[in-house]
């Protein structure tokens, strides 16, 4: 892919251009939480406009995975960053086949409590600073998507 992007480490999501953050209660032990989190190929079936992953390393669990995943009209190369199981799952972007990111990382911890898990979601990216007038239109655009996600999930992990 064309543009290469910032690798950035776990404390990106708080001094990134962009923040989102999102928290929720769901009705599962982390262990499965995590575990559905962990099936890379499983994300289409409750995040929104995910439409595939491809694990493009050796291995498919841990720190220093890579994966390809194509989100709308967008395809990520990632790479995690943590991998600590029924704990938290990190990953940095890599590359993007569109220009409109310099650096992304996306934080999902959970943690039990009473009635299932928390987790929390954080979402950090900046923007070339040609794109940074566009900001909220990009907003606009891409941030149901990630808004979506923990009321998806609760709602996979009820089915499932």
């Amino acid at each position: 892919m064309p543009f290469a992007l910032r690798p950035e480490d776990l404390s990106f999501p708080d001094r990134a251009l962009v923040r989102l953050a999102f928290s929720r209660v769901v009705p599962a032990p982390p262990e499965r939480v995590f575990d559905v989190l962990a099936d890379h190929e499983g994300w289409t079936r409750w995040f929104v406009d995910f439409k595939k992953a491809l694990v493009t390393g050796a291995v498919r669990e841990g720190v220093g995975t890579t994966r390809r995943v194509w989100v709308g009209p967008m395809v990520l190369d990632e790479r995690f960053i943590a991998w600590e199981s029924g704990r938290r799952f990190s990953f940095t972007m890599l590359e993007s086949n569109l220009p409109i990111l310099s650096a992304m990382v996306e934080d999902w911890r959970v943690a039990p409590v009473e009635g299932g898990t928390r987790v929390d979601y954080a979402v950090g990216f900046d923007l070339p600073g040609w794109i940074r007038p566009l900001k909220g239109i990009l907003l606009w655009k891409f941030r149901p998507l990630f808004e979506k996600a923990l009321p998806n999930l609760e709602e996979y992990l009820r089915k499932s």
